[in-house]
Protein backbone atom coordinates (compact mmCIF):
# COMPACT_ATOMS: atom_id res chain seq x y z
CA UNK A 1 0.00 0.00 0.00
CA UNK A 2 2.67 2.15 0.27
CA UNK A 3 4.12 1.88 -2.60
CA UNK A 4 0.77 2.26 -4.38
CA UNK A 5 0.48 5.67 -1.97
CA UNK A 6 3.96 6.86 -3.70
CA UNK A 7 3.32 6.10 -6.90
CA UNK A 8 -0.19 8.11 -6.37
CA UNK A 9 2.29 11.25 -4.89
CA UNK A 10 4.63 11.40 -7.01
CA UNK A 11 2.14 11.28 -10.30
CA UNK A 12 0.31 13.70 -7.81
CA UNK A 13 3.31 16.12 -7.44
CA UNK A 14 4.65 15.67 -10.94
CA UNK A 15 1.48 16.32 -13.16
CA UNK A 16 0.19 19.35 -10.32
CA UNK A 17 3.10 21.26 -11.11
CA UNK A 18 2.30 21.08 -14.89
CA UNK A 19 -0.70 21.94 -14.09
CA UNK A 20 -0.07 24.98 -12.18
CA UNK A 21 1.43 26.38 -15.32
CA UNK A 22 -1.10 24.99 -18.00
CA UNK A 23 -4.05 26.95 -16.38
CA UNK A 24 -2.86 30.15 -17.29
CA UNK A 25 -2.37 29.70 -21.21
CA UNK A 26 -6.25 29.15 -21.57
CA UNK A 27 -6.97 31.78 -19.32
CA UNK A 28 -4.88 34.57 -21.55
CA UNK A 29 -4.77 33.36 -24.85
CA UNK A 30 -7.83 34.76 -27.48
CA UNK A 31 -11.11 32.63 -26.47
CA UNK A 32 -11.71 30.23 -29.44
CA UNK A 33 -8.10 30.52 -30.38
CA UNK A 34 -6.03 26.80 -31.37
CA UNK A 35 -3.85 27.34 -28.32
CA UNK A 36 -6.53 27.79 -26.16
CA UNK A 37 -8.75 25.04 -26.88
CA UNK A 38 -5.68 22.77 -27.23
CA UNK A 39 -3.87 23.78 -24.18
CA UNK A 40 -7.39 23.54 -22.46
CA UNK A 41 -7.82 20.06 -22.50
CA UNK A 42 -4.52 19.53 -21.69
CA UNK A 43 -5.26 21.65 -18.47
CA UNK A 44 -8.62 19.19 -17.83
CA UNK A 45 -6.24 16.20 -18.14
CA UNK A 46 -3.87 17.42 -16.15
CA UNK A 47 -6.74 18.27 -13.55
CA UNK A 48 -8.56 14.98 -14.04
CA UNK A 49 -5.12 12.79 -13.30
CA UNK A 50 -4.12 14.94 -10.32
CA UNK A 51 -7.54 14.79 -8.73
CA UNK A 52 -8.11 11.01 -9.00
CA UNK A 53 -4.45 10.71 -7.47
CA UNK A 54 -6.00 12.76 -4.71
CA UNK A 55 -8.78 10.59 -4.23
CA UNK A 56 -6.62 7.83 -4.10
CA UNK A 57 -3.71 9.16 -1.67
CA UNK A 58 -6.47 10.67 0.79
CA UNK A 59 -8.31 6.73 0.66
CA UNK A 60 -5.59 5.03 0.98
CA UNK A 61 -4.78 7.76 3.94
CA UNK A 62 -8.02 6.91 5.93
CA UNK A 63 -7.63 3.06 5.76
CA UNK A 64 -3.96 2.85 6.46
CA UNK A 65 -2.33 5.70 8.13
CA UNK A 66 0.30 7.09 6.40
CA UNK A 67 2.48 10.71 6.72
CA UNK A 68 0.39 13.86 5.61
CA UNK A 69 1.06 16.94 7.54
CA UNK A 70 -0.34 20.47 6.54
CA UNK A 71 2.41 22.69 8.55
CA UNK A 72 0.71 25.45 10.80
CA UNK A 73 -2.91 23.56 11.33
CA UNK A 74 -3.17 21.26 14.08
CA UNK A 75 -4.88 18.84 11.82
CA UNK A 76 -4.76 15.25 12.88
CA UNK A 77 -4.42 12.66 9.65
CA UNK A 78 -8.29 12.15 9.35
CA UNK A 79 -8.44 15.74 9.13
CA UNK A 80 -5.89 16.32 6.26
CA UNK A 81 -7.11 13.14 4.50
CA UNK A 82 -10.57 14.74 4.26
CA UNK A 83 -9.13 17.95 3.23
CA UNK A 84 -7.14 16.29 0.62
CA UNK A 85 -10.30 14.01 -0.27
CA UNK A 86 -12.59 17.43 -0.20
CA UNK A 87 -10.23 19.34 -2.62
CA UNK A 88 -9.68 16.71 -5.30
CA UNK A 89 -13.80 16.43 -5.39
CA UNK A 90 -13.84 19.75 -6.04
CA UNK A 91 -10.90 19.65 -8.84
CA UNK A 92 -12.77 16.69 -10.64
CA UNK A 93 -16.41 17.78 -10.14
CA UNK A 94 -15.44 21.68 -11.43
CA UNK A 95 -13.30 20.50 -14.15
CA UNK A 96 -15.99 18.20 -15.97
CA UNK A 97 -18.37 20.60 -15.45
CA UNK A 98 -16.02 23.31 -16.84
CA UNK A 99 -15.48 20.80 -19.59
CA UNK A 100 -19.29 19.31 -20.06
CA UNK A 101 -20.84 23.08 -20.24
CA UNK A 102 -18.34 24.38 -23.29
CA UNK A 103 -18.64 20.96 -25.09
CA UNK A 104 -22.31 21.12 -25.63
CA UNK A 105 -23.28 24.19 -24.79
CA UNK A 106 -27.25 25.20 -24.89
CA UNK A 107 -27.70 21.26 -24.65
CA UNK A 108 -27.63 20.14 -20.96
CA UNK A 109 -28.97 16.77 -21.33
CA UNK A 110 -25.22 15.44 -20.92
CA UNK A 111 -25.01 17.36 -17.78
CA UNK A 112 -28.15 15.77 -16.53
CA UNK A 113 -26.38 12.03 -16.27
CA UNK A 114 -26.22 9.86 -13.21
CA UNK A 115 -22.26 10.27 -13.05
CA UNK A 116 -22.32 14.19 -13.38
CA UNK A 117 -25.51 14.35 -10.49
CA UNK A 118 -23.94 12.11 -7.96
CA UNK A 119 -20.29 14.01 -8.42
CA UNK A 120 -21.62 17.13 -7.78
CA UNK A 121 -23.90 15.28 -4.94
CA UNK A 122 -20.78 14.52 -3.51
CA UNK A 123 -18.92 17.65 -3.47
CA UNK A 124 -21.86 19.31 -2.17
CA UNK A 125 -22.28 16.42 0.73
CA UNK A 126 -18.48 16.70 1.44
CA UNK A 127 -18.71 20.29 1.49
CA UNK A 128 -20.97 20.34 4.27
CA UNK A 129 -19.26 17.70 6.37
CA UNK A 130 -15.72 20.33 5.85
CA UNK A 131 -18.02 23.25 7.19
CA UNK A 132 -19.45 20.81 10.48
CA UNK A 133 -15.89 20.04 11.04
CA UNK A 134 -14.18 23.21 10.61
CA UNK A 135 -17.02 24.27 12.84
CA UNK A 136 -17.03 21.93 15.49
CA UNK A 137 -12.77 22.64 15.44
CA UNK A 138 -13.04 25.99 14.75
CA UNK A 139 -10.08 25.66 11.73
CA UNK A 140 -10.79 28.75 9.24
CA UNK A 141 -9.65 26.37 6.26
CA UNK A 142 -12.30 23.98 6.54
CA UNK A 143 -15.14 26.31 7.32
CA UNK A 144 -14.26 28.21 4.11
CA UNK A 145 -13.43 25.52 1.77
CA UNK A 146 -16.56 23.62 3.00
CA UNK A 147 -19.13 26.64 2.40
CA UNK A 148 -17.14 27.19 -1.41
CA UNK A 149 -17.54 23.35 -2.43
CA UNK A 150 -20.90 23.28 -1.03
CA UNK A 151 -22.11 26.31 -2.87
CA UNK A 152 -20.30 25.32 -6.13
CA UNK A 153 -22.07 21.99 -6.27
CA UNK A 154 -25.52 23.90 -5.42
CA UNK A 155 -24.65 26.31 -8.17
CA UNK A 156 -24.09 23.18 -10.82
CA UNK A 157 -27.44 21.75 -9.88
CA UNK A 158 -28.93 25.38 -10.24
CA UNK A 159 -27.34 25.88 -13.85
CA UNK A 160 -27.84 22.14 -15.06
CA UNK A 161 -32.14 22.67 -14.12
CA UNK A 162 -32.64 25.91 -14.82
CA UNK A 163 -35.32 26.41 -17.00
CA UNK A 164 -34.59 28.91 -19.15
CA UNK A 165 -30.42 30.40 -20.11
CA UNK A 166 -29.63 33.57 -20.58
CA UNK A 167 -27.36 34.43 -23.82
CA UNK A 168 -24.40 32.19 -23.90
CA UNK A 169 -24.79 31.03 -20.18
CA UNK A 170 -22.67 28.11 -21.13
CA UNK A 171 -19.79 30.04 -21.33
CA UNK A 172 -19.60 31.62 -17.42
CA UNK A 173 -20.44 27.88 -16.32
CA UNK A 174 -17.34 27.09 -18.47
CA UNK A 175 -15.02 30.26 -16.99
CA UNK A 176 -15.95 29.37 -13.34
CA UNK A 177 -15.64 25.73 -13.68
CA UNK A 178 -12.25 25.57 -14.43
CA UNK A 179 -11.19 28.48 -12.44
CA UNK A 180 -12.55 26.51 -9.52
CA UNK A 181 -10.20 23.65 -10.55
CA UNK A 182 -7.51 25.98 -10.51
CA UNK A 183 -8.39 26.85 -7.40
CA UNK A 184 -8.32 23.75 -5.63
CA UNK A 185 -5.24 23.03 -7.79
CA UNK A 186 -3.19 26.03 -6.29
CA UNK A 187 -4.86 25.66 -2.47
CA UNK A 188 -3.40 22.09 -2.28
CA UNK A 189 -0.15 23.38 -3.36
CA UNK A 190 -0.40 26.13 -0.64
CA UNK A 191 -1.57 23.95 1.66
CA UNK A 192 0.53 20.87 1.31
CA UNK A 193 3.05 20.90 -1.62
CA UNK A 194 4.46 24.42 -1.32
CA UNK A 195 4.63 24.79 2.39
CA UNK A 196 8.03 24.43 2.72
CA UNK A 197 9.01 26.85 -0.13
CA UNK A 198 6.61 29.49 1.76
CA UNK A 199 8.45 28.22 5.06
CA UNK A 200 11.59 29.76 3.68
CA UNK A 201 9.88 32.90 2.54
CA UNK A 202 8.16 34.23 5.77
CA UNK A 203 10.92 32.27 7.98
CA UNK A 204 9.38 32.96 11.58
CA UNK A 205 6.17 34.57 9.80
CA UNK A 206 4.77 31.84 8.11
CA UNK A 207 2.42 30.57 11.37
CA UNK A 208 0.86 33.90 11.10
CA UNK A 209 0.64 34.47 7.57
CA UNK A 210 -0.25 30.99 6.38
CA UNK A 211 -3.64 31.34 6.56
CA UNK A 212 -3.90 34.25 4.19
CA UNK A 213 -2.05 31.82 2.26
CA UNK A 214 -4.59 29.32 2.48
CA UNK A 215 -7.86 30.81 1.49
CA UNK A 216 -5.67 33.34 -1.10
CA UNK A 217 -6.64 31.11 -3.97
CA UNK A 218 -10.17 31.22 -3.35
CA UNK A 219 -10.43 34.78 -3.12
CA UNK A 220 -8.31 35.64 -5.99
CA UNK A 221 -10.32 32.84 -7.72
CA UNK A 222 -14.15 33.32 -6.73
CA UNK A 223 -13.16 37.43 -7.18
CA UNK A 224 -11.70 36.51 -10.64
CA UNK A 225 -14.72 34.09 -11.58
CA UNK A 226 -17.13 37.37 -10.46
CA UNK A 227 -15.63 40.25 -12.48
CA UNK A 228 -15.38 38.29 -15.62
CA UNK A 229 -18.46 37.02 -15.13
CA UNK A 230 -19.97 40.75 -15.30
CA UNK A 231 -17.70 41.39 -18.28
CA UNK A 232 -19.21 38.25 -20.45
CA UNK A 233 -22.75 39.09 -18.77
CA UNK A 234 -22.53 42.80 -19.75
CA UNK A 235 -21.02 41.81 -23.49
CA UNK A 236 -23.35 38.77 -23.82
CA UNK A 237 -26.94 40.37 -23.01
CA UNK A 238 -28.71 42.80 -24.72
CA UNK A 239 -27.39 45.69 -23.62
CA UNK A 240 -24.53 45.15 -25.49
CA UNK A 241 -26.06 43.96 -28.42
CA UNK A 242 -28.28 46.99 -28.73
CA UNK A 243 -25.04 48.80 -28.61
CA UNK A 244 -23.41 47.50 -31.64
CA UNK A 245 -26.81 47.52 -33.65
CA UNK A 246 -27.17 51.88 -32.95
CA UNK A 247 -23.58 51.73 -34.09
CA UNK A 248 -24.38 50.13 -37.22
CA UNK A 249 -27.44 51.75 -37.63
CA UNK A 250 -25.60 55.29 -37.72
CA UNK A 251 -22.88 54.68 -39.74
CA UNK A 252 -25.19 53.31 -42.71
CA UNK A 253 -28.06 55.80 -42.43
Amino acid sequence: MLSLHDFALYLHIAVGGCALLLFWVPLLTRKGALDHKRFGRYFAWAMYTVSFSGLLMSSLDFLFPLSLHAAGLELSQEEAALFLFSLSVLVLASTRHGWLSILYKDDRAPLRRPMHLALNGLLIAIGCILLAVGINSGTILFMAFGGLQAASGLGNLRYIYRKELRPKEWWLQHLGGLIGAGIGAYTAFTVFGGRRFFEEIFSSNFDSMAILLWIGPSVIGVTAISLMSRHYKKKFGGDWVVKRASLRSAMFN
